[in-house]
């Protein structure tokens, strides 16, 4: 089964962005997941207009979760936090009010804060949600718990 071992080395953000490159240039289709992914690889290196480039584009085919999700990474690496804050509140809209990606929305906010140097309040959003979720058995709730305790 040697041809499916996967080469690590290729893990480089220029392999990664192939993917989603084509997928949009495939018969000439442009879906927004795929906009949205390659704008979360361009944030991943650190490419911040590109990133924000994209995820508009993804939000202009289709509003989304993760159009929106990968919009406000952008504007955070673009040090504008408040309009970050803005597209994460507007993922909402497409959480379907799913528990789990709503407490994921809550942390990513916090992250946000806390990265933009503002962590008394980040370290508050997470006690409270933590506080909200206390008697809930989500993984969120866990997973606050432990990102508490270690930050």
């Amino acid at each position: 089964m040697e041809y499916l071992a996967i080469d690590t080395t290729t893990r480089d953000a220029g392999f990664l962005e192939e993917l989603p490159i084509q997928e949009i240039d495939a018969d000439g289709y442009h879906d927004s997941e795929s906009f949205a992914n390659r704008s979360i690889v361009r944030a991943r290196i650190f490419d911040w207009d590109n990133a924000l480039q994209y995820a508009v584009k993804s939000i202009s085919v289709q509003p989304s979760l993760m159009g929106y999700i990968s919009k406000g990474i952008a504007l955070c690496g673009n040090e504008k936090l408040w309009d970050a804050m803005e597209a994460f509140d507007l993922a909402f809209l497409f959480s379907n009010r799913d528990p789990i990606t709503i407490d994921i929305l809550l942390l990513i906010k916090a992250v946000a804060l806390f990265n933009a140097g503002r962590h008394d309040e980040a370290l508050r959003r997470v006690q409270d949600l933590a506080s909200a979720r206390k008697h809930s058995h989500t993984l969120p709730c866990r997973s606050v718990e432990v990102s508490h305790i270690y930050v």
